[in-house]
């Protein structure tokens, strides 16, 4: 399921252009365009996954307790793979209003001293 309309499922689709980091089945592991951190990276799903994440999970023949658990595993894939897991990293999900793009996403970011994309 895409939207055409979607930044994000246009990446998927080989349409627009982003570096890839790792790419599993149901996911997409990119650079961020516009990085807040030295690094960091966008855990997109490969389906489109708008406002309502829970109920296209369902859509998708997962429960969203299933999906969140999947993006979780992709996530700490790309924090061991860029060694964050030894330097720190910060995992952040926007939603409702907070999301540029309505496509679920979760940003993994890192690669500084101080605590990357603002104090929480």
């Amino acid at each position: 399921m895409t939207d055409t309309n979607c930044l994000f499922c246009k990446i998927g689709l080989g349409q627009e252009p982003a570096k890839v980091i790792l790419e599993t089945e149901g996911f997409l592991c990119i650079e961020n365009k516009y990085p807040s951190a030295p690094v960091h990276v966008l855990v997109i799903p490969k389906a489109h996954m708008g406002k309502k994440a829970w109920t296209d999970a369902e859509k998708l023949g997962v429960t969203g307790e299933a999906f969140w658990g999947k993006m979780m595993a992709v996530v700490f894939l790309v924090v061991i793979k860029l060694g964050l897991d030894k330097t720190g990293y910060k995992l952040v999900n926007n939603g409702a209003g907070y999301n540029h793009f309505e496509h679920e996403h979760m940003h993994i970011l890192g690669g500084t001293k101080t605590e990357p994309g603002g104090a929480t």
